[in-house]
């Protein structure tokens, strides 16, 4: 049994098995928070993910819902590697995922004992939207596990700090012909890739898959630039991109530096008195 399939069976087991767990939730929408009292935007959806165009209003939507747990593993559906299987991580509903619109994005959940901030990277079938499958780790934050299920609300982060760093990776079968990238620390929902191989050459849009990786035909040898957006309108450009294997960290952020410069040190004031006498009297001034 492969680890996808591994993760989908356990997910809808912790979903149905479990007594006294029917579904009291009606469908909601997850919608991109903003950050600024002055924003306001409209986030398109796929045509798979969520189903209608959303206001996005200056207060943070948060959602009623509720949450179960389940063991996470690697092998998630938004292809992230390297996860520790004790970190705060959720799957969302197969409509809310859509074609991993959400992946990389953050929810903060709050429960009946707690709050926490979950990573979206994962995607359980077996719930409907407004249930939340989040890693164990994450359910011991907000709620005793005895309990099984939680009534909860939820958000989505926008701009969550610290920026994470922009994190990219070509997929080992990549060529000439066909090139699939999987881009992560995006800390927002990213809404779109564009790639070109000259610096002045034309952008060509990337289609992403349902395992969050983002794909072109006949992109050439490279090297490449990628231009990436998330739903806010934040956008960035990773240059240097080749065909070879293997994680790049790029050093950027697509809201703000990672690493920012330290301040400058403060300046020493000047003295506000003048020197003693005996010190002009050295320099062979007359007084």
């Amino acid at each position: 049994m492969s680890a996808g399939v591994l993760l989908t069976t356990v997910a809808a087991v912790v979903w149905i098995a479990r007594p006294g767990q029917q579904s009291s939730c009606t469908a909601v929408h997850i919608v991109p928070e903003t950050g600024t009292a002055t924003s306001r935007m409209l986030v398109a959806s796929s045509s798979t993910g969520i189903a209608n165009w959303h206001t996005v209003d200056a207060s943070p939507p948060t959602r009623p819902g509720e949450a179960r747990y389940y063991s996470f593993a690697p092998g998630a559906a938004c292809s992230f590697t390297g996860l520790p299987t004790n970190g705060f991580y959720v799957g969302v509903s197969t409509r809310e995922y859509g074609h991993a619109d959400l992946c990389g994005a953050y929810l903060d959940v709050h429960g009946p004992r707690g709050d926490v901030r979950v990573l979206i990277a994962d995607r359980c079938p077996g719930c409907a939207p407004g249930q939340l499958d989040l890693s164990t780790a994450a359910f011991e934050q907000i709620a005793d596990r005895s309990d099984g299920v939680a009534q909860i609300r939820y958000s989505v982060v926008r701009d969550p700090l610290p920026a994470p760093e922009l994190i990219y990776e070509i997929k080992p079968d990549s060529s000439t012909s066909w090139l699939a990238m999987l881009v992560t620390g995006s800390g927002n929902p990213i809404q779109r890739i564009a790639l070109r191989s000259a610096a002045d050459g034309p952008w060509h849009e990337l289609n992403r898959g349902m395992d969050n990786y983002w794909t072109i035909s006949g992109a050439g040898p490279g090297p490449f630039s990628a231009r990436v957006t998330d739903v806010h309108g934040h956008q960035v450009e990773i240059s240097g991109i080749s065909l070879e294997q293997g994680e790049r960290y790029t050093g950027l952020s697509l809201y703000t530096e990672p690493f920012p410069e330290p301040p400058p040190a403060p300046t020493p004031e000047l003295a506000a008195t003048p020197p003693p006498r005996s010190s002009v009297a050295a320099t062979g001034c007359n007084t």
